[in-house]
């Protein structure tokens, strides 16, 4: 077997949580502030269903096996480890509460393909 290429690792799991509508895709670069991860994906689904669907959709999609999944019943956020990508997956309020987005603010962004879409659409509604 080849070398993992772990940004496509985590470009797949932030199109399969894309797929199943999840809500404010983020996929984080965090290779040159963690020793452990080299990417983050977070996302926010609308409900305990929603939320399960979302992981069920990433372990489909990823073409690796989950090292560790922590996802309790009736819980608020999911986590799906492949080693050096990180997956979350939040119901809003625990999204917010937590805010990884916060705490790893100095990370590089990675545009996925809904990324790029949405930029394109923002500069399209502002004449660019």
């Amino acid at each position: 077997m080849g070398k993992i290429n772990f940004r496509d690792i985590a470009k797949k799991a932030a199109a399969a949580l894309a797929e199943k509508k999840g809500k404010d895709i983020l996929l984080l670069d965090v290779r040159k502030i963690s020793d452990s991860v080299d990417y983050f994906v977070i996302a926010s689904g609308t409900s305990d269903t929603h939320l399960r669907a979302l992981v069920d959709s990433v372990e489909e999609n990823v073409p690796i096996q989950v090292y560790k999944k922590d996802i309790a019943s009736g819980s608020s956020w999911a986590v799906l480890d492949y080693g050096s990508v990180m997956v979350h997956v939040f119901l809003e309020d625990a999204r917010i509460f937590f805010s990884l987005e916060r705490l790893w603010n100095s990370a590089k962004i990675v545009l996925t393909e809904e990324g790029k879409k949405k930029n394109a659409e923002r500069n399209k509604k502002r004449g660019r």
